[in-house]
């Protein structure tokens, strides 16, 4: 089955009405921020958007993006692959939803001007999110070992010539 790709906005209201359900992909040239953390281009991220009304009578979208990517070992700076992965849940906010209103599973997302949510920023900030927040390789595959590493050395500060409060410091004792 080919994947299709997924909307940009979509109306998350009337979709949820109609029980909408997209399954396909996210064009990787089309997350800007998510791109920027990487050192190889992204490639299309698969996503399953669910629209749905609750028991509660609450709209919402339920989720799932991945993605592998490739980013920078933080301590050798070698390539590394990672697997981004997310599920979430969004439940619109209307005049008749109110985020006060919301159960805790539910996470609230206003719409734009047009009663629309941006489907593409929602995975990309999700995405983002997903990443790890410091990305190294194990220690055993990295070509850098940790206990070999060395910081420098910090200098003692005690002099009151280096010191750029020691003019404060004579003008308290006079």
């Amino acid at each position: 089955m080919q994947k299709v790709r997924i909307p940009i906005s979509v109306d998350p209201v009337k979709s949820a009405g109609k029980q909408l359900s997209y399954h396909g992909v996210v064009p990787g040239t089309s997350l800007t921020r998510l791109q920027e953390l990487l050192v190889v281009p992204c490639a299309d991220v698969d996503a399953d958007l669910d629209f749905a009304v609750d028991a509660q009578n609450i709209k919402h979208v339920r989720g799932h993006a991945e993605v592998k990517v490739t980013v920078a070992c933080e301590r050798c700076g070698d390539p590394m692959a990672v697997e981004l992965v997310s599920d979430f849940v969004y439940a619109p906010v209307t005049k008749r939803q109110t985020a006060a209103d919301m159960p805790d599973e539910y996470e609230a997302i206003e719409v734009d001007e047009l009663g629309e949510i941006q489907l593409h920023r929602i995975i990309e900030d999700e995405l983002i999110l997903a990443m790890p927040v410091v990305v190294k390789h194990d220690e055993r595959e990295c070509r850098v070992d940790s206990n070999a590493m060395q910081w420098g050395k910090i200098e003692d500060a005690t002099s009151d010539e280096d010191n750029p409060f020691a003019v404060l410091q004579a003008l308290k004792r006079k």
